[in-house]
């Protein structure tokens, strides 16, 4: 018996807005994956977990529509998202992952 891929078609980017008192700072933004691709976006994680994903189908083959998964099993566990966490009941509760995907700091900022 085959199993069920986890196919996520929207995720979170990151992006980069002016700050008012001038400047850049990293937000980020829901996207479908189609659209994040052709806007050349390179880093993305789960919009309900936070978590790490994993880009595929990126590269167009007949019948294959761009996507994302959960890098982290322990995710798709308990990410409104994933599969696991669809098919589950024993009535667990949703909640971020545990290693999120955040902001790297820049290169030019550093931690006094």
């Amino acid at each position: 018996m085959a199993t069920e891929r986890e196919k996520m078609y929207e995720c979170e980017v990151r992006r980069r807005r002016v700050k008012a008192g001038g400047g850049y700072e990293p937000y980020w933004k829901v996207k479908s994956v189609v659209d994040a691709l052709a806007d050349d976006d390179t880093e993305f994680r789960c919009k309900d977990c936070h978590g790490p994903v994993k880009l595929l189908g990126r590269n167009g083959k007949n019948g294959t529509v761009p996507h994302v998964e959960h890098k982290l099993s322990a995710d798709a566990e308990f990410c409104p998202s994933g599969m696991p966490f669809k098919k589950a009941t024993d009535g667990r509760e949703p909640r971020h992952s545990a290693q999120p995907v955040e902001f790297a700091p820049a290169h030019h900022q550093q931690a006094s």
